[in-house]
């Protein structure tokens, strides 16, 4: 039996999303070793505080264990809280390039200081991790 290519080429990566389909865990589920409260406590990380740290002298990332799904016009808000510093903070959205027709990521100041916010950075069409940027030494709270 002879299978072209271009079928070959679409079928492995269908029969890989299968196999990999099939050994997932049904929602609620728990797998050895995790009881069904650690599972609960993870997935309500998602609309919670991230905590990060900033060092002297350079920019530090802080990636959000969730993504966001944009649309287009959306634009987010971020908010930070120090316990221990004075940090400034860059935070990740998206801008549309006419040239590309694509989103590109753009950071975005939003100050320094011992807390802050930031509202209406652009997001748009994108689905992707929300992310701070923090110079200073310093430890703090993010959403």
């Amino acid at each position: 039996m002879h299978i072209s290519r271009k079928i070959a080429t679409g079928v492995v990566p269908l029969v890989a999303m299968a196999a990999l389909a099939g050994a997932a865990s049904p929602a609620g589920a728990t797998t050895a070793g995790t009881t069904k409260s650690e599972s609960v406590t993870t997935m309500a990380s998602c609309n919670g505080w991230q905590n990060a740290g900033g060092v002297a002298g350079r920019w530090t990332k802080s990636k959000d264990p969730c993504s966001l799904w944009g649309q287009k016009g959306m634009k987010v808000r971020y908010r930070w809280a120090a316990e221990r510093g004075t940090p400034c903070i860059k935070v990740k959205g998206f801008k549309y390039k006419k040239s590309t027709k694509k989103y590109v990521a753009k950071w975005y100041n939003a100050g320094c200081g011992k807390s802050g916010f930031i509202k209406n950075v652009p997001w748009g069409n994108v689905a992707a991790h929300p992310e701070i940027k923090i110079k200073g030494f310093s430890l703090l709270k993010w959403q």
